[in-house]
Order: C-alpha cells, then structure tokens, then sequence
C-alpha cells in the first residue's frame, strides 16, 4: 500500500548543505535532494514518513524552513535516473547508477564495474564521503582480510572490498530496508557479502575482523565505538567516513581514546575520512 511522505523544504546559503544534510540525516530522513534557489541560496528538501511529530532538527543559524507538507507516495527516484550516469569513482571503480536494462557504457580501461541502481534512499558512491572511504579502502589493501561493513547502505563499500581480494566481508545496516538493495546490487554485480538487518550486538565476537569499514555520520556510531574495538583484532584497522572537516578533532580524539592511531586520511569539500590502526 502506498503511504505518503512528509517533505521540509529549506532554504540557506551554499555554504551551510554539508552541515544542514548532517542533520537531516541524523533525524532519520529517508532521502534529500538539494536544488538551486531564485536567490543565490539552495533549496534542500527532505522527505521523512508522514505523522511522525516533532522531529529534533536543530537548525544551523541563516537556514530557514520554508514549507513542510506531507505529499502522496511516488518514485522520488525517477527524475533523478532519467539525469543519472555512470561515473568513476578513487583509481579503480567504475559506477552505473541506472537500471540494467539501460543503455551499457564502455567501462574505462583498469576499471571494474558496479551497478548500483538508485532505487532508494541509499547512496551509490557519487557522495563525498562514501567517494573519500573508497579511495582509502583502495590504498588499505584487502585482499586476504576479513572486512565488517558497518551502515552497508547499498553495499558499494562491501562490493569493492570484495572486489580487492577480501577474503569474506560482513555487510550490515540498522535501516531494515537496507540490505534487500544490497542483496539485489549482489545479484547485479555477481559479488556476495553476507548481508543482515540489525546493530553490532547480533555479531559474534569469534572470528575477529581485519577492517571495519564505517561510512556514518559520528553520532550514530560513536557510542558503539568499544563494542567495534572488540570484534577487531590487535593490529585491525577502521576505516571511518561521512565526518563533517569541523567534527574531525572530536572523532579522531574519541578513536585516539579507544587505542587507535591515525594511518591516512582523505579530504573533500567540507568532508573528511580517517584510516586507524589499533595497537
């Protein structure tokens, strides 16, 4: 049965998205679209579930809500794939966001191929943050290791590691939808995570990980930081993205406080990612 959607739309300066989308995405929205405004300011708009009440989002100064509406079920999608097309993505991936039975490009030459198409609410690599954890997961080298990817959304993360040599990977994601895309991006690219819907707690604690790849804004993931440490082995890394350049400070100090040590990190816009090693 179709149920409708509740859509904020704001407007603020270019210079405030990063941080706004952080928010939106900390109170659960189920996707985000930003557009330009008449005024040289973006229009960001945001869809959450219709019904739900006060929704905690603490707006950054200059951002303004401009409308909150609830609107009737469709395919938000659609618009966005008729544009949509395949991109490359750090030195080694090649991304297809369309749908399969769309018109094939040539994949450039060293380049593997992932179909990814955007379906639903989960990125398909095109973002800065997943962009800055795939170049770092190129440089950690995979091949051999055991890799937990935390937040799978779509399973890009899981797919390249796979696509690195890892010798199994473990994809899982709190948002139950989730890992029905990953599965169905596994049958599209022929590559095979173990895929589940839940928190760290549902993972045994034997075999340990080699890397725990970790593409979710700090808040949500923090506090289960010492639960992760423990399904890592002595000298396992973490690879941790979708930080905000402001929030580095806080998160690398937390992950200094865990007995980690900073090997590598990436920049990108107002975005950062971090490659630990634990001691």
């Amino acid at each position: 049965m179709a149920m409708p959607y509740r859509r904020l739309s704001f407007h603020l300066p270019p210079g405030l998205e990063d941080a706004l989308v952080a928010e939106l995405w900390l109170a659960g929205t189920q996707g985000v679209q930003s557009l330009p405004g008449d005024d040289g300011r973006l229009r960001v708009e945001a869809y959450f579930p219709a019904g739900e009440g006060d929704l905690g989002i603490a707006l950054p100064p200059a951002v303004e809500l401009a409308a909150d509406a609830v609107l009737p079920d469709a395919d938000w999608f659609a618009a966005w794939r008729e544009r949509a097309r395949p991109f490359a993505v750090g030195r080694t991936l090649f991304v297809d966001p369309r749908e399969p039975e769309e018109a094939q490009e040539e994949v450039p030459a060293g380049r593997a191929l992932l179909r990814l198409p955007a379906r639903a609410a989960f990125g398909t690599g095109s973002h800065e943050s997943t962009a800055l954890a795939l170049e770092l997961l190129e440089d950690a080298g995979v091949a051999g290791r055991r890799v937990l990817d935390v937040g799978t959304g779509t399973g890009v993360l899981a797919f390249a590691a796979l696509l690195g040599g890892a010798r199994s990977v473990v994809g899982f994601d709190v948002d139950a939808a989730s890992p029905f895309h990953a599965r169905d991006n596994s049958a599209l690219n022929d590559l095979h995570p173990w895929l589940f819907a839940g928190h760290l707690g549902a993972l045994r604690e034997r075999p340990l990980f080699d890397l725990a790849l970790v593409n979710v804004v700090p808040e949500q993931i923090l506090p289960e930081m010492p639960q992760l440490v423990r399904l890592l082995r002595p000298g396992g890394e973490a690879l941790l993205s979708g930080i905000l350049a402001e929030r580095g400070r806080q998160v690398l100090d937390r992950m200094r406080g865990l007995g980690f040590v900073e090997r590598d990190r990436r920049m990108a816009g107002d975005w950062i990612a971090f490659r630990l090693g634990r001691a």
